[in-house]
Parts: C-alpha cells; sequence; structure tokens
C-alpha cells in the first residue's frame, strides 16, 4: 500500500488543530498506508504549533503569516512520500475520508482526486455562492472539463503537481484553484469524491474582496499561459458582435452613419485579437515542444 504525506496549513487554529491531527491519524491507523502529518504552522500568535505536536504531527513553522499555498509548498518540501494529501485545520473537512480518496487515487492512476463539498455548510452565504460559481463557470469553459468544486481543501494528490505547478501556482488561498485549473489544462487527470462540509469553528482567516481579486488575477494568468486562445477568442466575438450592432444601427438610421464607421472598426480590432491568441497559442506549442525536447535529452 502507498504511503501519504498529509499537509495541514494552519494558522491561528489552536481551537482545532489538534482534533484534526488526531483524526487524520485515526483514519490511517488501520488502512494499511503509513502515513506522516505534516502542520505549517504560518506565523501562528497562539498555540497552534504547540497543540499540532503534542497530537503527533511533525510541525514546521513560517516566521510570518505567508499565505495557505506558501504553507503547502512548504509541507511538500519537508513530505518524505510521493503522495500528497492536504486538508485544512479548522474542522471543516471530513479527514476520515483520507484513506479512501488514496485508495481510488492509486487504484485508477489518478494524478488528483477533490473532495467535492456537499450540504448547508457550503452553501452558507449568497454572495460566496455567486463567486464560487462565477469562478467556477470560467474555470468549465477553459478547461472543458465539469469541476464540481474548484476551491475544496480536501484533496489528494501525486507530489509530482506541487513539485511541478506550485511556484507559478497562487501563495494565497487561490492556491488549490490554481492548481485544479493548471492540472485539468495540462491534460491531467483529475476527478472528485463527494463529501459533507461542516460548520467552521473559530474565526475565518479569508479576506472575501482581496482574496477574489487575487483567485482572479491567478486563474487568468493561468488560462494566459496554459490555454491563451480562448480568452482572445471570447474576447473577438464580444467586439465582433459590438462592431455587427454598431453597422446595422447604420443601416437602419442613415443619419448615425458614423456608428457603422466604428462598428466597422471594431471588426479590425476583432480580427486583431484573433491574430494575437493565435500568436499566443503559437508560443504555447512552441515551449511544450521545447520541453518535450528537453526532457529526452535529460532521459537519453
Amino acid at each position: 500500500m502507498p504511503n501519504v504525506s498529509v499537509v495541514i496549513p494552519a494558522f491561528n487554529e489552536e481551537t482545532t488543530v489538534a482534533e484534526t491531527v488526531r483524526q487524520v491519524l485515526a483514519a490511517f491507523e488501520d488502512s494499511g498506508h503509513d502515513a506522516e502529518v505534516i502542520v505549517v504552522d504560518d506565523g501562528s500568535t497562539d498555540d497552534t504549533a504547540k497543540l499540532a505536536q503534542e497530537a503527533g504531527a511533525a510541525v514546521y513553522g513560517h516566521p510570518l503569516n505567508i499565505g495557505y499555498g506558501n504553507a503547502i509548498i512548504t509541507g511538500n518540501r519537508h513530505a518524505q512520500y510521493d503522495i500528497i494529501a492536504i486538508a485544512d485545520a479548522d474542522g471543516t473537512y471530513p479527514v476520515a475520508e483520507l484513506p479512501k480518496m488514496v485508495d481510488s487515487l492509486v487504484a485508477r492512476d489518478l494524478d488528483m482526486i477533490v473532495g467535492a463539498r456537499q450540504g448547508k455548510h457550503y452553501e452558507s452565504s449568497l454572495m460566496k455562492s455567486i463567486a464560487r460559481r462565477l469562478f467556477r463557470l470560467f474555470a468549465e469553459f477553459t478547461t472543458g472539463c465539469p469541476i464540481p468544486d474548484i476551491n475544496s481543501g480536501l484533496r489528494v494528490m501525486k507530489r509530482e503537481l506541487i513539485d511541478q505547478y506550485g511556484p507559478i501556482a497562487s501563495g494565497g488561498f487561490s492556491f488549490s484553484t490554481t492548481l485544479t485549473v493548471v492540472s485539468l489544462l495540462t491534460s491531467h487527470f483529475v476527478d472528485y469524491a463527494p463529501i459533507q462540509y461542516f460548520a467552521r469553528r473559530g474565526t475565518s482567516k479569508v479576506h472575501r474582496f482581496r482574496d477574489t481579486l487575487r483567485a482572479a488575477q491567478i486563474l487568468v494568468m493561468a488560462v494566459l499561459v496554459f490555454n491563451p486562445i480562448k480568452p482572445f477568442l471570447v474576447l473577438a466575438g464580444l467586439v465582433l458582435a459590438s462592431g455587427l450592432f454598431s453597422v446595422l444601427v447604420g443601416v437602419f438610421f442613415p443619419e448615425a452613419a458614423m456608428v457603422a464607421l466604428i462598428g466597422s472598426l471594431f471588426w479590425l480590432v476583432a480580427i486583431l485579437m484573433v491574430s494575437l491568441g493565435f500568436i499566443a497559442e503559437q508560443r504555447r506549442v512552441g515551449l511544450a515542444f521545447a520541453d518535450k525536447r528537453q526532457s529526452r535529452t535529460r532521459n537519453s
């Protein structure tokens, strides 16, 4: 049976971290897997590190709070094993599901399996639900894959995903979102397992507006790197539609002929955007071939 490193990023989670660690250890006790639990204390000012260590975790600390994603990268760097599981320390995730997720990952030769959250606590806030759905729709459009839960904090994956894509992912709460999208855009095998989601104990560390903007920025950057032609085509389509509308206005209302002229300029802009999209796509393909040539050279 494969061995697993469970990474738990934590920032001021003294009320729940010890219980989470004990639950993870208990879940793997009779699972047939050897598991280590790594808690990364991301600059906590309370007893998070002490309580996690007393509960049986290996604890690594940051002198300052530098973000959820950076904490996962630190845990990955100290992990012993090639399968990495991540879970939050706030008691919201059913960590007892982790052994089954590991079994599924190995048996089906997946690259990542994500716990897709369900239940009333997952849909607790209207604004949060709207933002989450918008992000999911954009991610599904760009990847061409259904994504039941884009930013779940309970997942199991091959270590190579974090090694390869961790440095370009967000260092904050958007890390899981970016990792999901980039894994799908690079044709890795990602699947989902339904899980329950529990009420949070303690204060949330998420800054809704700031973290949403950061997530949007990282998501757009990832799409431009790994699938650049789609956003250019979307923008070109919108500009082309605007140009067509302007021309029709000029046709049916002769006194608005200037509007029709502006509409024709819109078409030129649309053609330019499509051209830029193809140039970006050509660059992406060229870089991919260059990486493959380099890997063959190293392996030969």
